[in-house]
């Protein structure tokens, strides 16, 4: 058998293979044979028809499979060379059998990419201690306090921290934003009724909260807003919206007070040593969660950062298809609707492709580590992963296994398990340097 093998650029190769003619006919024998076995024709006992007879009467079939045996045979022998570790193949063409037998084509696979990997045990890694005081209690209390908030009405100017209950109309250039620009945003066009928390961070449009300030049940003010250039609908950015706002109520929101009939509210057997005692636990475990997945993201980063190599564009283009569904999907989930996701479609499957690239360099890199370690994936962590989607997915172990030799779930957990596999024993390597932990930033300004 004749292989020439070329590299080609994004993790691609071609293979030319030419199968000499006593192989083609020795296969379109064992091929002929094979039906001639089976074939039912008229005149003859089945399986005693002449393998002429036999070989005439199902030519095409014995042609198509005849080439698909052929093509399995070089592509058998070309990934032996070691040329290239094949990931996949991606196209078959060319293909030839020519009038003194001998069997012509091409295959194009896609590989996996080559690169050295540096030093990879020992990973400088700084992580933050993890203390917890009594003002970090006090703040997770006030947190809780807030979500047991009641409402009551003032009659006063509104203040930051109080909430607004708002009618609000939006316009463009005089006109309204559902005439001008009817695929807006439906909070561009129309707010019936919505509460709104006055707060320092602008996290809703640009200067709205602060035009408020001061404002009373009853009042109305047109407050003008000068939409960001990064604004999600593209056509009204760096614009001026002016949104005419009727304020139908001021509302203050007033805390429980901290004593044990709270605690008791929170659970019947605990009293306000134990609901701080709970508290204190539960900020311990997050803050330990994310030194445990500071640790991760640095190890990887230090290897990511140190090396360079070009990708399997085909892998790329699956990941980023499936973050740009996550994506989509977690912001209908948020309250986005529809119109909007397809405003910032081009957002979306930007940040997509960026991170998709991103996971499948980092998993050709933790694969590499865990094929130089000889890292495994043992039988028993196997089957309590398996334990665990089946409780996710509320079906039984036995109902997954099945559902599993169907769509290859046990082959894609393996891989996914391996690479964890190898995130471990990275950061199981790595050297620690503590550091002094920052203050949580909790996002959210109370305004008290």
């Amino acid at each position: 058998m004749n292989i020439t093998f070329e590299s080609q650029p994004n993790c691609r190769a071609v293979y030319r293979i030419e199968i000499p003619a006593a192989d083609v006919q020795r296969e379109r024998e064992d091929v002929t044979a094979n039906y001639a076995r089976s074939a039912r024709l008229p005149g003859f006992r089945p399986g005693k028809a002449p393998k002429a007879v036999v070989a005439k009467k199902y030519e095409g079939q014995i042609r198509e499979e005849l080439e698909t045996a052929l093509v399995r045979k070089g592509y058998n022998e070309a990934s032996k060379r070691g040329d290239a570790d094949i990931l996949s193949v991606l196209n078959v063409r060319d293909q030839a059998l020519h009038g003194d037998d001998h069997y012509t084509f091409t295959i194009e696979v896609s590989t996996v990419p080559q690169f050295e990997l540096p030093e990879y045990k020992g990973i400088p890694v700084k992580l933050a201690k993890v203390e917890v005081d009594d003002a970090d209690v006090d703040h997770d209390l006030l947190h809780l306090r807030e979500r047991y908030q009641t409402f009551t009405d003032v009659e006063r100017e509104a203040q930051l921290g109080d909430y607004a209950v708002l009618q609000v109309t939006g316009s463009f250039d005089g006109k309204p934003v559902e005439e001008t620009h009817p695929d807006a945003p439906a909070y561009l066009k129309k707010i019936d009724g919505n509460w709104f928390q006055l707060s320092e961070k602008e996290n809703f449009l640009p200067g709205f909260y602060a035009g408020l300030v001061g404002a009373k049940k009853g009042d109305t003010r047109d407050i003008a807003v000068t939409l960001p250039e990064d604004f999600p609908y593209e056509a009204l950015r760096n614009q001026v919206v002016t949104f005419h706002t009727t304020v139908e109520g001021v509302k203050e929101g007033v805390l429980p007070a901290l004593d044990e009939d709270f605690a008791k509210k929170l659970n019947p057997e605990w009293d306000l040593e134990r609901l701080r005692t709970e508290v204190k636990n539960s900020i311990q475990a997050r803050r330990e969660q994310n030194r445990e997945n500071e640790r991760t993201n640095q190890v990887i980063a230090h290897l990511a950062d140190k090396l360079e190599f070009e990708l399997p564009q085909e892998v790329v283009n699956r990941e980023a298809q499936r973050r740009t569904n996550d994506i989509a999907r977690n912001a209908l989930n948020q309250g986005m609707d529809q119109g909007q996701i397809m405003d910032a479609q081009e957002q979306i499957v930007s940040a997509a492709t960026q991170q998709a690239r991103q996971n499948v360099k980092v998993s050709f890199i933790l694969g590499e580590v865990a094929k130089k370690e000889n890292l495994r994936v043992s039988e028993d962590q196997l089957r309590m992963a398996l334990a665990q989607i089946a409780m996710r997915q509320k079906v039984t172990p036995k109902k997954l296994l099945q559902d599993a030799k169907k769509n290859n779930l046990i082959e894609r957990l393996r891989e996914d398990l391996l690479i964890e596999n190898a995130i471990r024993f990275l950061k199981e390597n790595a050297v620690v340097e503590e550091v002094e932990a920052e203050k949580e930033d909790c996002g959210h300004d109370h305004g008290h």
